[in-house]
């Protein structure tokens, strides 16, 4: 017998049974014998302080990593514990992982259910066959070591260890829409914008056998659907039920995508995209983010006026696609290949697998506008992966996968190697990743120009640019050569300097699709020992702890946001020794009139880049109270006091 689709997207559960989902996060846990609440994670600390690893496990033999260097965070196979709850008779019985990291195995009563090798992807394994009537108890050992099979092999971050994404309870129907394979809800809808959705859907059940598989489609008709855009995110909730009772509710978004000679097209509209990246690791909870925590990040990155998000450097939890769905942010979701891949078959079929959930998970969310195949392959890499050919040969496989899976989208890539033509041709589209100022004394100029000539397309992204800045120092004037980047000193003045100088190329640069900034928040990177604060990766607009917003996210927020922004620059600094200072303010609200102890200095419309800037600006003994005021009013005020020097 074949089952049909029930078309309404409204339809209540029927009375014969469907799905019921019930949350395993929170309290209940234990980790190593101690009580915990899931999600979890064990290196929110020790995974950003820069120090010595105290635990055993940690990893001393890669000695090519990059943020797993030797002794500096926990890297372990922890044992995880909790009950489970009793299985309704005549039904089945799931426990989904919304993510462990970086391998899981997992036991019921003491039988191993199932396993999984990936931190960033979703797994779901049948209990049915393994609960008893009550008493259930499930065990997860989660583990974060180095595995030269397993991607990534290293990585600019720290590859932190835990049960760290939600895990939910789900009961069904015996026969049931497939909970299972590649970690998905069992449903594919193809959209098209003239309002029609076509889901495809795996029906478990129906035949001889529990995992038989019944393939089903149907149309879902929207008449005078809106399109989705970052200006109007509008989505249309779906229900696909079976007459078993089981169902899934989803939601769609009706847009178009595309790559022309010229740029990105967003249904049918030219938009350059403005961009930033984000690591998952949220502070002092790591990876294992609540939320409200992932809410407050996204919200951050909209009040910035950014339309696009590059979540690198791997597939994040499917309560951020969602919430990238509802707000209205276009996504670069991209596979862990990072800096240099293994010849054996072993971790080629991983990073396949990884690569495969990756779309399989987060295919049906109109966020999404590219899959990524790489970042920055050839980084650091050993002497053994040097000959070109046999990486790339890796990623063509992954990349044809991606485009049998999911035609509508492009595949893109950030690159940082002019010369490694094959690897550049590999996407569809081609990004570079870039730090004028900061790594190299080159400009931005320079650099664009080096990447359109050397790559040969008509089109580029940007998709890391930026420099570390650290709230709390400060230097004035700034020298006229390159600070060291990895030295103790990462001004916050040397940011927004660096930042303005490499928007005003972007801005002039009418071949950029888009540019991502690196990067919108600090994140742990524990091997870093630099900028006055080791294990983190402060190239962030706003520290890792969220509560302080540096200058440059105010330089964004004057050239991105609708709002009107009026801000000075290094207010944080308030001592001085010096008779004069430099003067640094953005507007989006015309010209500004700076005022210095009630005296006018003078009067400036800011530059392309919504900047004003004034130096040896003379300065009184004692207190000094600096005011910008715009054209329209708005005031923003620093105090600055100049104190005598001391020997």
């Amino acid at each position: 017998m074949r089952y049909c689709l029930l078309v309404s997207c409204l339809l209540p559960l029927l009375a014969f049974g469907g799905r019921t989902v019930v949350s395993l996060s929170g309290p209940g846990w234990t980790c190593d014998g101690e009580a915990v609440s899931v999600p979890h994670c064990w290196n929110g600390i020790d995974g950003a302080d820069g120090e010595p690893a105290t635990s055993v496990g940690t990893n001393a033999y890669d000695r090519y990593g990059m943020s797993i260097s030797p002794d500096t965070y926990v890297r372990k196979a922890a044992v995880y514990t909790r009950a489970l709850p009793d299985p309704t008779p005549g039904r089945r019985q799931f426990v989904r992982f919304g993510a462990v990291s970086r391998e899981a195995t997992v036991k019921i009563n003491g039988r191993l259910a199932g396993t999984h090798a990936g931190a960033f992807t979703a797994f779901t394994v049948e209990a049915t066959d393994f609960l008893k009537p009550s008493g259930n108890t499930m065990e997860v050992v989660a583990d974060n070591r180095y595995n030269p099979e397993l991607a990534p092999l290293s990585a600019d971050y720290t590859l932190m260890g835990g049960i760290y994404r939600d895990v939910t309870w789900i009961e069904t129907p015996e026969v049931c829409i497939d909970p299972v394979t590649d970690g998905t809800d069992g449903v594919v809808l193809d959209v098209n914008t003239n309002g029609t959705v076509v889901a495809t859907v795996r029906v478990w059940g129906e035949g001889d056998g529990r995992k038989s598989v019944s393939v089903l489609r149907q149309k879902f008709v929207f008449r005078d659907c809106r399109l989705w855009s970052p200006e109007e995110p509008v989505l249309y909730p779906i229900r696909v039920e079976i007459p078993s009772g089981d169902a899934v509710n989803l939601h769609v978004g009706f847009r178009t995508v595309e790559f022309r000679a010229d740029g990105f097209y967003l249904n049918g509209v030219r938009r350059k995209l403005r961009g930033v990246n984000r690591h998952q690791d949220v502070g002092a909870h790591g990876w294992a983010a609540t939320p409200e925590e992932d809410v407050r990040d996204f919200q951050l990155i909209k009040e910035l006026g950014a339309d696009a998000v590059r979540l690198a450097h791997y597939p994040q939890s499917s309560r951020v696609m969602d919430l990238c769905d509802n707000l209205g942010l276009l996504v670069w979701c991209e596979e862990p290949a990072i800096n240099w891949l293994s010849k054996s078959a072993a971790f080629k079929e991983n990073l396949l697998q990884q690569s495969r959930e990756m779309v399989a998970q987060h295919r049906n969310h109109p966020c999404i506008f590219a899959w990524s195949l790489f970042n920055e392959i050839y980084n650091s890499v050993p002497p053994d992966r040097k000959e070109e050919g046999w990486m790339e040969a890796i990623l063509a496989e992954c990349r044809n996968q991606i485009r049998a899976m999911d035609p509508s989208r492009p595949t893109v890539a950030a690159s940082d190697r002019q010369p490694r033509r094959q690897l550049n041709a590999l996407p569809d589209q081609l990004a570079f990743n870039a730090y004028p100022g900061w790594y190299g004394d080159t400009t931005m100029r320079e650099d664009l120009d080096g990447w359109f000539a050397a790559s040969g397309r008509a089109i580029l992204g940007i998709a890391e640019y930026g420099a570390g800045g650290n709230p709390f120092e400060h230097l004035d004037p700034l020298p006229s050569g390159r600070l060291d980047p990895g030295g103790p000193l990462h001004p916050e003045e040397t940011q927004v300097k660096l930042h303005a100088a490499d928007y005003r190329e972007i801005v002039a640069e009418p071949r950029l699709w888009g540019t991502f900034i690196w990067a919108m928040f600090d994140f742990a990177a524990d091997a870093r020992r630099e900028g006055g604060k080791n294990g983190v990766n402060d190239k962030g607009l706003v520290t890792r702890d969220r509560q302080t917003k540096k200058d440059a996210f105010s330089f964004y927020e004057a050239n991105w946001s609708a709002l009107p922004v009026l801000h000075v620059c290094s207010q944080r600094a308030t001592e001085t020794t010096n008779a004069t200072c430099s003067v640094v303010g953005f507007s989006s609200c015309g010209p500004v009139t700076l005022i210095v102890n009630d005296r006018v200095v003078g009067r400036q419309v800011p530059d392309e880049v919504k900047v004003v800037r004034w130096t040896d600006v003379p300065l009184a003994e004692g207190e000094n109270l600096i005011v910008l005021r715009a054209q329209d009013g708005s005031v923003v005020v620093r105090r600055l006091k100049r104190i005598a020097a001391t020997n």
